[in-house]
């Protein structure tokens, strides 16, 4: 497809849409296609009229649940408005898009790109709804006529159980990140020292994430626990909300312990997170597994050193001992390691492993490089 297209951009939330596809839209925009946001309301939709965006809302979408009526609705809408939107494509992200967008487009001729972004815990437990799940990305992804996924290991489990045509995959390389606002010069000058205790002789560690057992929190502070037993001059840092809705959420009640113990400094959530990667020495994402872990990208692109798993994303990140760390997964005695070894390690090195970090975040996972990935896709599509 070489023509303008009416391209529509489906996902769970506009929140998603606005943090993580804004750009690829504003590209697709400035190579001549008409782009929707399709999604329900929530207050980022503001946001995305403000860049010039036509929203338009979802009103069936349930997050959470399998009822069949509910999803059927939710079917039957998303193929009214491609239809009145007179789509050419849908570019889908997020479990229920993916699937029954997919359907909707079947139904009207419109070709269909869905995004898996990671598999997270409905998918991977051995459960009713995980089974559900994977029957019905069976059957859409039957239909779709391309399926991204942003590491290999994903990939080969969509292909080993059968739910995906392995002529239909291509790996995206995460969803793009801004290396010019994520940038080392950002940090040039700024007084933001009251965010971070921040002391030149003291090694600062930062863990950015939702605060989900799946996320690593657990071995974060267990091996912050045993660092503190035998260093002074190290800090441990945790930012990010807890996820209430989630099965493996921390309980507030832990975090308050590790607070008022001093294992960690608790600065909950921050919009921009970019002051304090700018004064954090490391930063860590101890996770099970991610489709591509975008707050390691956001830091790499920072030129700060990494610590992260060998799980499936995480370990597609960074190369280990070149452009980061990587430890082991769920392994608190393996992360305590790799974050003694970060301490001991000459500023020399430590710089080094940043610099070798930020030129890869330009050169494989910046919005650029993305956003080609799709344009190229739609040009053959």
């Amino acid at each position: 497809m070489t023509k303008p297209l009416h391209i529509g951009i489906v996902a769970n939330t506009a929140f998603n849409i606005y943090n993580f596809r804004l750009n690829l839209i504003l590209a697709l925009k400035q190579a001549g296609h008409h782009v929707y946001a399709i999604a329900p309301n929530d207050s980022y939709v503001a946001l995305l009229q403000q860049q010039n965006i036509e929203c338009v809302e979802i009103k069936n979408l349930a997050r959470k649940g399998t009822n069949p009526v509910n999803d059927l609705r939710l079917m039957l809408e998303l193929k009214n408005i491609y239809k009145k939107l007179q789509l050419d494509v849908v570019l889908q992200y997020t479990i229920k898009p993916n699937i029954y967008g997919t359907l909707a487009a079947k139904t009207l001729g419109i070709k269909s790109v869905c995004t898996v972004t990671g598999l997270g815990y409905t998918f991977l437990n051995d459960s009713f709804a995980s089974k559900v799940a994977h029957r019905l990305y069976k059957i859409a992804f039957t239909y779709a006529n391309k399926v991204l996924f942003q590491n290999q290991d994903d990939i080969e489990i969509f292909i080993q159980q059968k739910l995906v045509d392995a002529k239909k995959v291509q790996i995206v390389p995460g969803s793009g990140i801004d290396t010019d606002k994520f940038h080392p010069n950002y940090c040039i000058g700024k007084e933001q020292q009251h965010l971070i205790n921040q002391d030149e002789n003291r090694t600062q560690f930062l863990m950015i994430g939702r605060l989900l057992k799946d996320k690593g929190v657990y071995e974060y502070i267990e091996a912050a626990k045993q660092i503190l037993q035998q260093h002074t001059n190290v800090a441990f840092h945790l930012l990010g909300d807890i996820d209430k809705d989630n099965p493996t959420a921390i309980a507030a009640s832990e975090l308050e312990k590790w607070i008022q113990d001093k294992t960690i400094t608790y600065h909950g959530y921050a919009k921009d997170t970019r002051p304090y990667i700018c004064l954090a020495d490391c930063v860590v994402l101890p996770s099970y597994r991610e489709g591509m872990p975008r707050v390691i990208l956001e830091s790499m692109a920072m030129a700060k050193t990494c610590i992260t798993t060998k799980a499936p994303g995480c370990k597609d990140a960074v190369i280990d001992g070149e452009s980061g760390l990587l430890c082991e997964v769920a392994n608190a005695e393996s992360l305590r390691t790799k974050m003694e070894e970060f301490i001991l390690h000459k500023n020399d090195y430590k710089k080094t492993i940043g610099i070798n970090a930020r030129v890869r975040a330009e050169n494989i996972f910046s919005q650029k490089m993305v956003n080609e990935c799709y344009l190229k896709i739609l040009e053959i599509l």
